[in-house]
């Protein structure tokens, strides 16, 4: 395809002698520090079009961001031009069917916010300020998982414009491959996804938990909690375990449930007596109110960082839980570390491997290590206390989340993809045949038969 060169860049234009450049070019993960030609706001569907044939026609690299979340920073490049959908936020609700289309730009909470006030919910990330793109894109996996499964598995369709700045509608109909690729696949492979129509599922009260115990306890609880994520358990609960080391350590659970306070409170026995805890909280309360509490538990401003995401397809024996316990003991000084358990099972479960793209669907959980610092002397070894944790989980761990990248891995399209690789690179020389969407990691396009 021929691209004019008088196709002209439309949208919220910053360049590098602008006021607002740096503020524009910065990441969540504030490790990283890149200098893009040009970053495009975009504010509709046709702004991503223009960006893209005056990127082609210029050989300029792209790359595509929503919330800036990306663990490696990979959202921004030197010398290139970003994508940021971040400014395209409308909602269109169907009311009478329940499905929402919604522009990519929205962060977790925004959505959660807007289909709250009507009783209705899509699946959102923990962290509020997560971009709804990129969250989705991988999977999302949220605090209502094992509830209704992943946010893929209320995807409907997308809007996408692809590498000749063209649009593209994906669903169970039409391109039917680009859509199963786009359900885990991954953010920035394919295209740049404009629009999402998810059905949404309806909410109102929930039970919220919150147990807090000392970090001492941390074996005999984990031997529990993890209980909570195994074929057969509850769906209707997903829980979360957040162990952090440092001058202010903490060892807490939280979930939602839905059901009513009782059946939580009774459901949560046998974790409640695991070990005395320090402060017990299990109530019923509207939705957002118990998805701002998960919220407030998560990193609410940049930081730099290292972190990875593992899954646990098996339960813990007590010398994985050893090894948690001497990483978390044992973390250098210069950084604060921390683990997140995510549980999964449940409604994930019921979907096949390769039904999408997000290949761990047996997973029990996903184990997140993260490190942070604030003194130079922190990067070195908070990426080291990572690679070294995540190493030594590898006889207890498989494959790692896509949402969590981690360029020190390096068998990384098995890590991500299972045996959905393959098809992901057939999928990828299709609707990108000239690799025009490429990052370190990124899926390549694979011309075999």
């Amino acid at each position: 395809m021929n691209y004019e060169k008088e196709t002209e860049l439309t949208g919220r234009i910053v360049l590098p002698n602008d006021p607002q450049y740096n503020q524009a070019r910065s990441e969540f993960n504030t490790f990283f520090n890149r200098f893009p030609l040009v970053i495009v706001f975009a504010r509709e569907t046709q702004d991503v079009i223009n960006t893209i044939r005056w990127a082609r026609c210029r050989d300029v690299p792209i790359r595509v961001r929503s919330g800036r979340h990306n663990y490696e920073g990979l959202s921004v490049v030197d010398a290139g031009i970003v994508i940021d959908v971040s400014e395209m936020k409308r909602v269109d609700l169907d009311s009478e069917s329940g499905i929402v289309t919604v522009q990519t730009g929205l962060r977790d909470f925004e959505l959660a916010e807007v289909l709250g006030k009507e009783g209705l919910v899509v699946p959102p990330g923990l962290c509020p300020t997560t971009g709804i793109g990129g969250f989705t894109l991988g999977g999302g996996q949220s605090s209502l998982s094992r509830q209704w499964g992943l946010a893929i598995d209320s995807l409907l369709g997308v809007e996408m414009v692809d590498a000749n700045g063209c649009v593209l509608y994906a669903d169970a109909r039409h391109n039917c491959d680009l859509f199963w690729a786009l359900r885990g696949g991954g953010g920035g492979n394919f295209g740049v996804c404009t629009s999402f129509r998810f059905q949404t599922h309806h909410i109102d009260t929930v039970a919220y938990a919150r147990i807090d115990w000392e970090i001492q306890d941390l074996k005999p609880v984990l031997q529990v909690w993890q209980q909570y994520t195994v074929p057969g358990a509850d769906k209707r609960l997903t829980p979360l375990l957040s162990i952090v080391s440092g001058q202010q350590p903490l060892l807490l659970m939280q979930g939602v449930f839905l059901g009513s306070e009782n059946e939580l409170r009774s459901l949560l026995q046998p974790l409640l007596m695991s070990s005395p805890p320090k402060e017990v909280t299990i109530e019923e309360m509207p939705w957002l109110e118990a998805a701002a509490l998960i919220g407030a538990t998560q990193p609410d401003a940049p930081e730099s960082f290292k972190s990875v995401g593992p899954f646990v397809e098996q339960l813990l024996p007590d010398k994985a839980i050893d090894i948690i316990s001497h990483f978390i003991s044992e973390a250098p000084s210069s950084i604060t570390a921390s683990v997140l358990f995510h549980g999964l099972g449940g409604a994930v479960a019921e979907i096949a491997d390769t039904d999408t793209a997000y290949f761990y669907r047996k997973a029990l959980s996903n184990m997140s290590p993260w490190a942070t610092w604030d003194v130079p002397e922190g990067a070195a070894q908070g990426i080291r206390w990572v690679e070294d944790f995540r190493k030594a989980m590898l006889p207890y761990t498989c494959g790692v989340y896509v949402n969590t990248p981690d360029l020190l891995i390096e068998n990384w399209p098995e890590e991500y993809y299972g045996c959905n690789f393959e098809r992901l690179t057939q999928i990828k020389a299709k609707y990108d045949p000239l690799n025009v969407f490429h990052y370190p990691q990124s899926i390549p396009p694979d011309f075999c038969d």
